[in-house]
C-alpha cells in the first residue's frame, strides 16, 4: 500500500481570533501604532489609591517591541487585586493620542506575546462614560489567556469591536453587561472615529504581567478609510477626560467654585472701592465748597476792617 504522510509546518507566529465571526469583510488593514516608530507617547500607571502596591515598567526597544512588565498586587485596604496599565492619552495633562478613524473597521489586531501565564489582561479605548460607571470609562474587552498565541511566542490576536463594552466594574475590570446583551454599551461611531486614548491592563487578578507588543492595527476596514492619524483638539479631549472621571469632574467643580468665590470677592472689593472713592470725592468737593465760602467771608471782613480804619483816619 501507499502511505501518504501529510505534514504541517509550524512557526513561532500564531494567529488567534477571539470570535469566529470576526473575519473581516474587507482586506484593508490600518496600522494604528507600530512600536518600531511609535506615533504616540506611551506610559504606565498603577493603582493609585488605598495604598496600592502594584508596580509596572514600560520599555520600547530598538527593535520595535513595547515591553510592559510588572505586578498586579493585592491592595491591602481593599483585600483585592489592583491594576497596572500601559496607556496613551488618558490623563488630563496628556495630549490626546493620535489614531486613525476606524469607524468602518471590524476589529483590532494585535501583534502580541505574553511571557507569563496571567489571566487578567484587558484592553480599552475611548473615554465613553456610562451612567453610574463611577471611575469606569472607555470601552473594555478581556484578553483571555486561551486567546493568546502560545506563551513565549509572538502572534496575532484579533478582538472584534463587538467584544467591547463600556459597562464594566471599576473594581474588578470585568464586563457587567456585554455589547451583545445591550447595544447601547457597544462602541459608538464617535469613539471609533477619534479614540483619543488606548490602554493595556493587568487588572483584577494578582500576578506577574509580562506583555510584549509590536503593532496595533484595525482590520476589516472599508476601502474608503484613509488610515491617516489625526490628533483631536486638546480642549475637546480635556472636556471628555473631565466628563469621564468623577475625580477630575469633582476637582474641576472645586476649581470653578474657587474661581467664582475669588471673582465675587474681587467684584465686591471693587464695588466697595468705587463707593469709597465716590464718598471721598463728595467729601473733597464739600470741603472745597466750605473752604471757598470761608475765603469769601474773610475777604468781606477784611474789606469791612479797612473801611472802618479809613473812617477813623478821616
Amino acid at each position: 500500500g501507499i502511505i501518504l504522510v501529510l505534514t504541517m509546518n509550524t512557526t513561532n507566529s500564531t494567529t488567534t481570533n477571539v470570535d469566529d465571526n470576526a473575519n473581516a469583510t474587507s482586506d484593508k488593514t490600518i496600522v494604528l501604532e507600530d512600536f518600531s516608530n511609535p506615533t504616540n507617547k506611551w506610559t504606565v500607571m498603577n493603582d493609585p489609591v488605598m495604598g496600592g502596591q502594584s508596580y509596572s515598567n514600560l520599555e520600547i526597544t530598538e527593535d520595535g517591541i513595547a515591553k510592559f512588565t510588572g505586578k498586579c498586587a493585592i491592595v491591602p485596604k481593599l483585600n483585592a487585586p489592583g491594576f497596572i496599565t500601559m496607556e496613551t492619552g488618558s490623563q488630563f495633562y496628556q495630549k490626546p493620542a493620535k489614531f486613525a478613524d476606524i469607524s468602518t473597521c471590524q476589529a483590532f489586531e494585535f501583534e502580541i506575546k505574553t511571557n507569563t501565564v496571567y489571566n487578567g489582561y484587558r484592553v480599552s479605548f475611548g473615554k465613553a462614560h456610562t451612567k453610574g460607571g463611577r471611575f469606569a470609562y472607555g470601552y473594555k474587552a478581556p484578553l483571555a489567556l486561551e486567546d493568546f498565541p502560545p506563551v513565549g511566542e509572538f502572534g496575532t490576536l484579533v478582538v472584534p469591536f463587538k467584544r467591547f463594552s463600556d459597562k464594566w466594574n471599576d473594581a474588578t475590570g470585568n464586563i457587567t453587561v456585554e455589547c451583545s446583551e445591550d447595544p447601547s454599551y457597544c462602541p459608538t461611531e464617535k469613539w471609533l472615529k477619534q479614540m483619543e486614548t488606548m490602554s493595556f491592563w493587568g487588572e483584577g487578578v494578582e500576578g506577574m504581567v509580562d506583555l510584549e507588543l509590536k503593532t496595533i492595527s484595525a482590520i476589516g476596514c472599508d476601502e474608503s478609510a484613509t488610515g491617516i492619524a489625526e490628533e483631536p483638539p486638546m480642549l475637546q479631549s480635556q472636556i471628555h477626560t473631565i466628563g469621564s472621571n468623577p475625580f477630575y469632574l469633582g476637582f474641576t467643580m472645586m476649581i470653578i467654585l474657587l474661581l467664582v468665590c475669588i471673582c465675587s470677592c474681587i467684584c465686591s472689593c471693587c464695588h466697595r472701592r468705587r463707593a469709597q472713592t465716590r464718598l471721598y470725592q463728595k467729601a473733597v468737593e464739600h470741603l472745597g465748597d466750605m473752604t471757598l465760602e470761608g475765603a469769601y467771608r474773610d475777604d468781606d471782613l477784611e474789606d469791612q476792617f479797612e473801611d472802618e480804619n479809613d473812617l477813623e483816619l478821616s
